[in-house]
């Protein structure tokens, strides 16, 4: 009987069987083929996915974007890129590539090529930075472009061009001579405007825009709801300026109403100037008669003028007097023997368009009526027909 060999065991840590028998089959497996993508460094494939972004963009670069495209939603995108793009200078040169550079100058008014846009200027408006002070800045970087386009014996010539002086005491018939800022027709005047509380700056922006047959949009805003209410914020604050912007805006679109009316008298004190501006837009296309929204002959304001009267007040004489003149479109804007224009504030399209101190007759109301339809844009030279 033969012998059987003795076991002998070895000291030392266990073994794991099934896991040698994985690794000794990893290891005699064959070696898996190569494909195109494991030549890919993965490095570089991530560099080769990633895209620019904006904000990324050196500060030059971006510049030029945004003023090829003059895209105003840009620097509103996102507050970095708004940083970048909101210097004094950017803003200056902005509004004079969409303003100023929009119209040929140096060729004669009837040939001049005019690409304003009324969308972009609108949009431009409604920005922050555009104040009645950074208003005057474009007035005078303008001025110096047209000066120096036209070249210098031009510029050494007798004939002077109209600069940011002739803003100063905002009379339209000197600060409407100013031809070159270049508005495009039906541009828009931007709600920020158009109610309280106001500002010197702000009503006088408000004021010049109007000046500039800027117009309000009715169809596609609130524009035409806020600036009824803000004409009631100008009568409440006695902002003689404000009042007479918005009565001018709201006239033209038939909007100044009873109600308005009643502010100013009953609640406003009927303060001359303010009935002034009020009554004076609402007579041109009153057409004699009340209407849904508007009537002269409203109980509630001859009432409030007998109960003057009775105490003596001469507003209560006055007020019947404008009240019955513009219910004939007779209510001329200066009073007989009125020679102090310094302490009103004009009738904003005075001025080449409308010359506020002639006396009515029936050509100045046809040409009054016939610049509120055309929204003070288009002034007809044509002598009406008298028969």
């Amino acid at each position: 009987m033969g012998m059987t060999p003795t076991p002998i065991r070895i000291r030392g840590k266990r073994r794991n069987h099934i896991l040698v028998k994985e690794t000794i089959a990893k290891i005699s497996a064959p070696p898996p083929k190569r494909t195109k993508t494991s030549h890919i460094n993965p490095r570089k494939e991530a560099i080769m996915t990633a895209t620019p972004t904006l904000q990324g963009l050196p500060q030059e670069l971006l510049e030029i974007i945004f003023l090829h495209s003059m895209n105003i939603s840009l620097p509103r995108s996102s507050p970095d890129l708004g940083a970048k793009l909101s210097s004094p200078a950017m803003c200056t040169t902005m509004c004079m590539r969409a303003f100023f550079s929009t119209v040929d100058h140096k060729a004669p008014i009837r040939n001049r090529k005019i690409t304003s846009d009324p969308t972009i200027q609108s949009q431009i408006l409604t920005s922050r930075f555009f104040t009645y002070a950074f208003f005057l800045t474009y007035v005078q970087r303008a001025h110096a472009a047209l000066i120096k386009q036209r070249g210098k014996p031009w510029k050494e010539t007798s004939v002077s061009v109209p600069g940011p002086e002739a803003f100063t005491g905002l009379w339209p018939f000197k600060f409407t001579k100013v031809k070159y800022l270049s508005f495009a027709t039906d541009f828009r005047i931007p709600e920020k405007l158009l109610h309280g509380p106001f500002t010197p700056d702000k009503s006088s922006l408000l004021y010049v825009l109007v000046a500039l047959s800027g117009t309000l949009d009715w169809e596609g805003s609130l524009a035409g709801e806020i600036a009824k209410e803000g004409l009631n914020d100008a009568i409440r604050e006695r902002d003689e300026r404000a009042v007479a912007s918005l009565s001018t805006l709201l006239g033209i679109a038939r909007a100044v109403t009873t109600e308005h009316l009643r502010f100013a008298v009953v609640e406003g004190g009927c303060e001359a100037n303010v009935t002034r501006h009020l009554l004076f837009n609402a007579q041109i296309l009153y057409g004699g008669s009340p209407t849904e929204t508007l009537d002269l002959h409203d109980p509630v304001l001859w009432r409030w003028a007998d109960e003057r009267q009775r105490e003596d007040d001469e507003r209560g004489t006055s007020l019947k007097m404008m009240l019955r003149k513009a219910s004939k479109f007779d209510m001329e804007f200066y009073e007989d023997g009125e020679t102090d224009w310094k302490s009103i504030v004009p009738f904003p399209y005075s001025g080449e368009k409308f010359d506020a101190r002639t006396g009515f007759d029936r050509i100045v109301r046809e040409l009054l009526t016939r610049l509120y339809r055309n929204h003070g844009r288009k002034i007809t030279r044509t002598r009406p027909d008298l028969g």
